[in-house]
């Protein structure tokens, strides 16, 4: 048995067991390899429930390499133990906790080893396995450097192997959205696989050295937090997406996936990589991930970085694309929109088999009304990869939707919900194609739910607002606006908003937008919202007008107008009809 104690300064933050169990032979009883599995995976779980009883903030890593067997248990502490001179403790009792844990581990360790032995003649399988694993989650990968800067290279890692799972036909894979959220968070296995509606987890660890790295994965079930499988992959940090493919392709053959040949193919058809490219590319995508401008900025600046070092570099172009349709949607100009056509359409001339960049260009083509081209490259990316949730949520929420096709909207939707359970704006979207389809009930109910998980999510509260006012519920709507105004820092329109409705009630109110061009931007007071405040007054003249003034300025909110249920009253004129013609939604 190997036991070794590791220190650091003052303060331990390392301790761990090793036990050198037996060399794989040749003709190796299966049956030994359960039990050696299964016994280690008991112990895991009691680490676990130790550390979540005491409260200590330490990890537990289980590694069993390919070559032989050897449970290896690390545990490295949050933080260093504090001075002797700031606690009055000696260093004997310092060390005190984990020896007690090193002799723990080391009298479990030996159990097994020597219950091994005495049944090395009579040994007997675990109950098989045999329900089948349709729905996978990969968990966030523990980041094994010691150096919290290379975050973005583990969460990187993480999200490569999600996307080259998520291109299964035959398996459910959770979106990276959802998945992220349980970063250091301590649930245990059955209740994060009931979270997510998954039959198993993949939990693992990324080690990064020099020009080298080491990625090891376990698969276990979710219910039973049963150990199914698990391995440790090397290689150099050129053959980076060879390697993730191996580890993607060893987690399909654990969960007895028969691959087509086309799918073989892809995970074998990768080739060396610039290591400078694809780390500037995986600190993008980290940037990108953060979904706001200034992240998206920086993404941008590290695409670029990528593309300097490998100008052929497929994914580089689309993480490139995402970033500028994003600006787009949050008020970008036409110029932002044509960077996020160019970087796509290079991706897709790089690599016509990756789903983002045809999700990115039909996102583009739908803002620019050109809606049988937008279909084609919704169809283009489900086919590739049909988990990509990003992809349901878009066709279901910018294409189906608008076009009234709700019945199929709404499946889109719920089915980009399934793939990414915890994400706020698809079920906030899911509500709003409720609201286009006339199931007022449905969307109110949905909404609630959105706020209950999190009150200060502004888009639910931009949907809710619309809601409200389609119900002629001018209360609650103001309140609704006037928060949002406060939220985006415009706390004296928000007054004045509140103050409109107070004196006057909702004439007044209404009256109050349709003076208040320009005070913030096209969502609350631009041309379209001040066209609705006019056609709730009776003044049709004016709505078109405004409405034709936003016609002009391209908005990006006119794709709603076939569903959007409160233009009803200007349907019938022509003005109307000939703005719907150009929007392409007649």
């Amino acid at each position: 048995m190997e036991c070794t104690l590791a220190g650091e300064g003052d303060g331990i933050n390392e301790y761990a067991i090793g036990l050198d169990v037996f060399e794989k032979p040749a003709s190796f009883d299966p049956r030994i390899e359960s039990i050696v599995r299964n016994e280690a995976g008991r112990l895991r779980q009691k680490l676990k429930d130790y550390y979540a009883e005491s409260g200590r903030q330490d990890r537990v890593l289980i590694e069993l390499p390919p070559r032989g067997y050897k449970p290896v248990f690390v545990f490295r502490a949050a933080e260093a133990a504090p001075t002797p001179e700031a606690t009055g403790v000696t260093t004997m009792s310092r060390l005190r906790q984990p020896l007690r844990m090193l002799l723990l581990c080391g009298l479990l360790a030996a159990a097994l080893m020597v219950g091994l032995w005495l049944n090395r003649e009579r040994v007997w399988p675990s109950p098989p396995d045999s329900q089948p694993i349709r729905a996978l989650a990969v968990l966030p990968l523990q980041n094994l450097s010691n150096d919290p800067s290379q975050e973005y290279f583990t969460d990187g890692m993480t999200d490569e192997l999600i996307t080259d799972l998520a291109q299964l036909h035959d398996l459910k894979v959770v979106s990276k959205t959802s998945i992220m959220q349980y970063k250091g968070v301590r649930k245990t296995l059955p209740q994060i696989g009931r979270e997510l509606g998954v039959d198993a987890v993949v939990e693992g660890s990324v080690l990064r050295s020099g020009s080298r790295m080491r990625i090891t994965a376990q698969l276990i079930r979710a219910a039973t937090d049963r150990h199914l499988w698990a391995h440790s992959f090397e290689g150099d940090l050129r053959d980076v997406l060879t390697l993730q493919a191996q580890v993607a392709e060893a987690i399909t053959g654990a969960v007895k996936l028969n691959l087509t040949s086309a799918e073989r193919q892809r995970f074998r058809s990768t080739r060396p990589l610039d290591p400078e490219a694809y780390d500037a590319y995986l600190r993008g995508r980290y940037h990108l991930n953060r979904r706001d401008a200034e992240g998206f900025e920086q993404a941008i600046g590290y695409f670029n970085q990528s593309l300097e070092k490998n100008p052929n570099f497929a994914l580089a172009y689309a993480g490139l694309s995402d970033c500028y349709t994003l600006l787009s949607f949050e008020g970008g100009t036409p110029e932002t929109s044509a960077k996020a056509r160019t970087a796509a359409l290079k991706a897709v001339a790089l690599d016509d088999n990756s789903a983002e960049p045809h999700t990115s260009l039909a996102g583009i083509d739908v803002f620019a009304w050109n809606w049988p081209a937008a279909e084609k490259e919704f169809q283009r990316a489900l086919a590739l990869n049909p988990n990509y949730a990003l992809a349901h949520h878009w066709h279901g929420n910018l294409y189906l939707s608008p076009l009234g096709r709700h019945a199929e909207a709404i499946a889109e939707l719920k089915r980009a919900q399934e793939l990414d359970p915890l994400s706020l704006i698809v079920q906030t979207d899911l509500g709003f194609a409720y609201f286009f389809a006339g199931q007022y009930d449905a969307a109110f109910s949905q909404y609630q739910k959105v706020l209950a998980a999190d009150p200060s999510f502004a888009p639910a509260h931009w949907v809710l607002e619309q809601y409200y006012f389609e119900r002629e519920m001018y209360g609650p709507a103001v309140e609704e606006l006037a928060q949002l105004l406060s939220h985006n820092g415009d706390s004296e329109m928000a007054r004045k908003t509140r103050a409109s409705y107070a004196a006057g009630g909702p004439r007044e109110f209404l009256r109050f937008i349709t003076n208040a061009k320009g005070a913030h931007g096209r969502r609350y007071f631009g041309f379209e919202s001040i066209a609705k405040a006019f056609m709730r007054l009776g003044r049709k003249k004016e709505a078109l007008a405004a409405l034709e003034q936003d016609f002009r300025i391209h908005d990006a909110d006119l794709i709603r107008l076939k569903a959007d249920p409160s233009w009803n009253s200007l349907r019938s004129e022509p003005e109307f009809q000939e703005i719907e013609r150009h929007v392409g939604l007649r």
